[in-house]
């Protein structure tokens, strides 16, 4: 089962999703990527979290690290644990910074690492076999004001979105700490 949250910076998305991730299991993964700090665990006292540090540079390494997760989990606990990735935004932005390091890179090589990037993790999220919880980001609004990379990134991240999104079973957004789930309430259309 794949639950996924999303909203800008300091929306509470963090917390919610722990909180909500501890109702459904005994114990659970926490993998921090990217460029986060490690928040503080919240959950019953009953909830075991171990942390999963893949933070700065080793954030592009988040599909790896998952795969292997999803490899040696054991398979009759999986109803009793939980996996939550925070944040897709960090792994982006930690394989920003992997693309940017290479001082030659055309905005098309860019464009295309990042693309790679992101479709090695859609890879790694829909293999996994269990209850994962997924912490992403509001993709920025487009301005002319942002470089060609910069744009990339924001597009990548929403084609992220998108994607989870779809396969998702539920998709919450957060505004000012309150969740709404939007796949409850998606138009479904004509």
């Amino acid at each position: 089962m794949i639950i996924g949250v999303t909203g800008h910076v300091g929306s509470g998305k963090t917390s919610f999703m722990l909180r909500y991730a501890s109702s459904f299991g005994r114990e659970g993964l926490f993998v921090v990527a990217g460029l986060n700090d490690i928040p503080a665990m919240e959950g019953t006292d009953s909830f075991r979290w171990k942390v999963i540090d893949v933070l700065g540079a080793k954030g592009k390494l988040l599909p790896a690290v998952l795969d292997r997760i999803n490899c040696e989990a054991n398979i009759f606990r999986a109803d009793r644990r939980v996996l939550v990735v925070d944040s897709i935004a960090g792994y982006f932005a930690a394989c920003h910074h992997e693309l940017l390091a290479d001082s030659l890179i055309t905005v098309e090589m860019y464009r295309h690492g990042l693309e790679e990037y992101r479709k090695q993790l859609e890879r790694a999220l829909f293999s996994y076999q269990g209850n994962i919880f997924i912490i992403s980001a509001e993709p920025a609004e487009l301005t002319p004001f942002m470089s060609t990379n910069e744009r990339v990134y924001h597009e990548q991240l929403g084609a992220f979105n998108r994607s989870v999104g779809l396969k998702c079973h539920q998709w919450f957004v957060m505004t000012a700490g309150m969740a709404v789930d939007v796949k409850a309430i998606q138009f479904r259309g004509l």
